[in-house]
């Protein structure tokens, strides 16, 4: 890379001025001279064996976010790092191989239920499922950011994981020697998004993982070793396996041993590792470990089942779809033709989730709105949802969190609804429920931008759409005496087309149908200056069962943490939003949740929203089909928030 910089530098210098500089980067020649500079560092890298290092993976990233790894460009990285190592060179047409049918996988074999069995943190749900929770490392407590750790809370003896890497992890012997700081530090810059395996050799199943970071608790045989029991499985047809050792030990060398399935000794070296001296003893829980590997792999054309085998009891350790990353050679080379026969590929899946949707501008909603069927709106959520959320819903007997929002979006109707969604006349409805000192103070509501009387506002204000979404139809005016107020009005004027609202925005299918009026309330603001924290509590069947906190709502590093009722942070994150440290609670936190009650009692589902300034909680809005489409990371979470809502009423 620096090569690339100090040629960009060299090129600027001597031909360019800025501005030629900018439109020569928008030539093909340019494109080109970029390209051949990349593919010259992956050659390098390859030569090196760096292809795994920060800097490979942080490159990669890059060309993943700007578009540039299209499938030719993987096929050819991955084609000139596999020839490095093997030797010889991948066929992505006619895979043969172990190795070379593990690299087409990597690209053609996007299977969702991969992403969930490869990440560390979520697999336990799936062996759960599968084979009981009693092959599961039991886990201390999971967090989506390092700085919401409390090492207070664990163990004299643990260990710490990433989800979504291998060595992404720390064994704890003795916490009182722990460097918390530095583990802090560590674990920090492990969950960035560059660092997701992923990146290191474009293993798919990584790709869409968010991270998590959890404590498990500590597990070692009586000879302080960790005995790491990996099964080759093809189909649910346990084949073979290779025993680890000593991989946290950097003085001595890592060993592979190979055994077959009635655990007679293989000869075959796997990635150069040593082998141990004296052959291992058949494990005491053999058998039952490859009735285990059998279940767990059967949906898989080859999975790799890793276990700890502690004498009185079994853990699956994790599932493994990319063996060494498709890059360890065996010795003799017959071994991986051998494996490569055992490997019957599958069709071709690639998750390509938006080519299926055929989205409707709120717009053509609008113009359509009488032609628009229910069979219509039921496919259209299915499309966006499979395309937003990454899993086609289950309408007809849904259990995740969001299959329950579009169910109620589609069947549920309150005419109580249409008022409490309004942002306008929602104050009036929380008044008549709780009292009207709950009630953000309102300035004035308008039908057409020119009754706004501006002069007569105060130097801070809310300006607002009572029936839009998102921060699109927000403003805050912090100084209106710098504040362009035609640009304002301007913007002001597009909320009141009436296809502008939440309703056209989905198709017709929420029971939110409201005139669009424009709003301006009072400016809440901290004591301490700025905006105060958002916090939105899901209140499902009447009862608040989890929150969401908004912090620095005005700044880039807004963050989105989700808690419990107990204000314990829950591992999970929607979308594309940054997790913080444990939030700060609300003093009143007794007092809104008896909001809470009364204002939900109504309805199956409601979220909502509360600010606390100055000693006093106020309501800011009422949603009833909060965040719908957008999905929840780890998608397992989904299902486990999703057991908060209780619909059986309404289904019948």
């Amino acid at each position: 890379m620096k090569l690339i910089k100090w040629i960009k530098k060299f090129i600027k210098r001597l031909f360019f001025s800025k501005a030629e500089y900018r439109r020569f980067k928008m030539t093909d020649t340019f494109q080109l001279l970029r390209k051949a500079l990349i593919d010259r560092h992956f050659l390098k890298d390859i030569k090196k064996g760096e292809y795994a290092t920060v800097r490979a993976k942080k490159m990669n990233y890059r060309m993943e976010r700007s578009g540039e790894f299209t499938d030719a460009r993987k096929e050819a990285l991955l084609g000139k790092i596999f020839e490095k190592q093997h030797g010889y060179k991948i066929d992505f047409r006619n895979p043969q191989t172990f190795n070379e049918k593990l690299m087409w996988m990597k690209l053609y074999y996007q299977e969702p239920l991969i992403t969930k069995c490869c990440d560390k943190f979520a697999v336990k749900d799936y062996v759960t499922r599968m084979v009981g929770e009693e092959y599961v490392v039991p886990t201390i407590k999971s967090w989506t950011n390092a700085g919401q750790i409390d090492f207070d809370e664990l163990p004299e003896r643990f260990v710490l994981k990433v989800n979504w890497s291998s060595g992404y992890l720390k064994i704890v012997k003795n916490k009182a020697e722990l460097d918390i700081d530095a583990t802090r530090r560590q674990f920090a810059s492990w969950i960035k998004p560059y660092r997701n395996s992923y990146y290191q050799t474009l293993n798919w199943g990584y790709k869409n993982m968010p991270p998590i970071i959890f404590a498990e608790e500590y597990i070692e045989q009586a000879d302080e070793q960790v005995y790491d029991y990996k099964f080759f499985c093809f189909k649910g047809r346990v084949d073979s396996l290779f025993i680890a050792t000593d991989r946290q030990d950097k003085k001595k060398p890592t060993t592979f041993d190979f055994y077959d399935a009635d655990f007679n000794p293989l000869d075959i070296t796997y990635g150069g590792h040593a082998h141990v001296k004296t052959p291992h003893k058949k494990p005491q829980n053999f058998e039952k470990m490859k009735e285990i590997a059998a279940k767990l792999s059967a949906p898989f054309p080859f999975v790799r089942v890793d276990f700890y085998d502690l004498g009185d009891r079994v853990f699956v350790g994790e599932m493994t779809f990319y063996s060494g990353g498709a890059l360890l050679s065996f010795e003799p080379f017959e071994w991986d033709k051998k494996y490569g026969d055992m490997i019957s590929l599958p069709d071709k899946v690639i998750q390509n989730t938006e080519d299926y949707f055929d989205p409707l501008s709120p717009k053509e909603a609008y113009m359509m709105e009488t032609r628009i069927t229910p069979a219509m709106q039921r496919m259209y959520c299915m499309q966006k949802a499979y395309a937003q959320m990454g899993y086609l819903p289950d309408l007809d007997n849904p259990k995740s969190f969001n299959e329950k929002i579009i169910w109620l979006a589609l069947n549920y109707k309150n005419p109580d609804i249409k008022i409490a969604a309004d942002k306008f006349k929602a104050k009036e409805y929380i008044s008549a429920k709780v009292g009207e000192q709950y009630v953000v103070p309102l300035l004035g509501a308008y039908d057409d931008v020119s009754e706004v009387d501006f002069g007569a506002l105060p130097n801070k204000f809310v300006a607002k759409s009572n029936c839009g979404w998102g921060s699109d139809q927000v403003v805050l005016v912090t100084d209106k005496s710098t504040y362009c107020i035609d640009h304002l009005k301007v913007m002001m004027t597009t909320w009141l087309y009436p296809w502008c609202t939440y309703y056209y925005q989905n198709m017709c299918i929420t029971d939110e149908k409201v005139a669009p009026k424009i709003v301006i309330e009072e400016l809440l603001e901290a004591e301490e200056g700025g905006s105060v924290d958002d916090y939105k509590f899901y209140c499902c069947n009447g009862e608040p069962k989890f929150a969401l906190v908004v912090s620095d709502r005005k700044a880039k590093t807004q963050t989105r943490t989700f808690v419990d009722m107990d204000w314990n942070c829950i591992p999970v994150m929607r979308k594309g939003k940054k997790t913080s440290a444990k939030p700060k609670k609300p003093k009143k936190l007794k007092e809104i949740i008896k909001l809470c009650k009364i204002l939900a009692k109504d309805f199956p589902l409601v979220r909502i929203d509360f600010y606390e300034v100055n000693g006093k909680v106020y309501v800011g809005e009422l949603t009833f089909t909060p965040g719908m489409f957008l999905g929840f990371k780890p998608i397992e979470m989904d299902y486990k928030l999703g057991e908060y809502l209780d619909l059986s009423e309404y289904m019948k």
